[in-house]
């Protein structure tokens, strides 16, 4: 796992400078290249009126102008060890910037939620998480930046890492994930399972085997009965992680729209980071 493109990309709303100050923290730890990005939304001619395209296209460029103001005024204010540059795109905010993780090609893509939704009801950070080439690291407030860390702590501990998994394939990658994770970070992994009944001898086996020999002084299973998502609540209490590392994978709309998983809780509620990682 390395990780040497950092991409985030800010909106400039309130929580922007939460997403640069998280993916600065990266860069400083795995020595990485950070790419700020900032997406303008344009209207296609073939959807408006002439005059209606004229009167947009002339605050698109006004907006241009102030976000490439407001860009070098984020440049600006990065540690000067960080190498970094910026990118303005315009377009579809969750088809440009999976394509500009493609091409660079980003090892890891930082966002902040949003309530903003799409038609089919799913966040536009949820449909980049679902389709994005590369790992996904999601936060949401100021507090849950101020939980991260990947480095010892003040009083040496090593920071605390949660992994859920239900052993499906998605789940089995973020596995492996914080593993190499682990290989090159001084981290404390804890591995979760939660099972509706007792669990079986296979599955105890499953979860104790996943951890390599050499991490195994660094690493806590925990097998949990009951709903996923209320026992993943408790072991998230009881840890404190630093870092949440889950699997995903693309959702049907109808499961979208009916469908609370615990992958939508920890985007959207948990109290440190998220990194998704995609199954491919």
């Amino acid at each position: 796992m390395n990780i040497d493109i950092v991409l985030c990309s800010v909106d400039f709303s309130g929580i922007a400078a939460r997403e640069v100050q998280l993916a600065v923290q990266i860069c400083e730890q795995f020595n990485a290249q950070l790419i700020l990005h900032h997406n303008l939304s344009a209207i296609a001619p073939g959807f408006a009126k002439a005059w209606e395209w004229d009167q947009s296209h002339r605050k698109d460029e006004r907006s241009a102008i102030d976000a490439e103001r407001r860009m070098k005024a984020l440049l600006a204010e990065l540690p000067k060890s960080i190498r970094a540059e910026a990118t303005i795109t315009h377009g579809p905010v969750a088809m440009v910037l999976l394509a500009l993780a493609k091409q660079l090609p980003a090892d890891l893509l930082v966002l902040g939620t949003h309530g903003w939704s799409t038609a089919d009801h799913a966040s536009v950070t949820e449909r980049i998480i679902e389709c994005a080439p590369c790992p996904v690291l999601t936060v949401h407030d100021l507090d849950a930046v101020r939980a991260f860390r990947l480095g010892p702590g003040a009083d040496g501990s090593a920071a605390r890492v949660l992994v859920p998994t239900d052993f499906s394939p998605a789940a089995t990658k973020a596995v492996d994930y914080a593993i190499e994770l682990a290989r090159k970070r001084p981290i404390e992994l804890h591995l979760v399972h939660v099972a509706p009944g007792p669990p079986t001898d296979d599955a105890i086996n499953a979860l104790v085997n996943s951890v390599p020999a050499e991490l195994k002084h660094r690493a806590q299973v925990h097998f949990r009965t009951g709903r996923p998502l209320d026992e993943i609540d408790a072991v998230l209490q009881e840890v404190a992680p630093e870092l949440i590392i889950m699997g995903t994978h693309a959702r049907t709309f109808w499961r979208r729209l009916f469908t609370r998983d615990t992958a939508r809780r920890m985007l959207h509620g948990a109290n440190c980071p998220v990194l998704f990682v995609p199954p491919a």
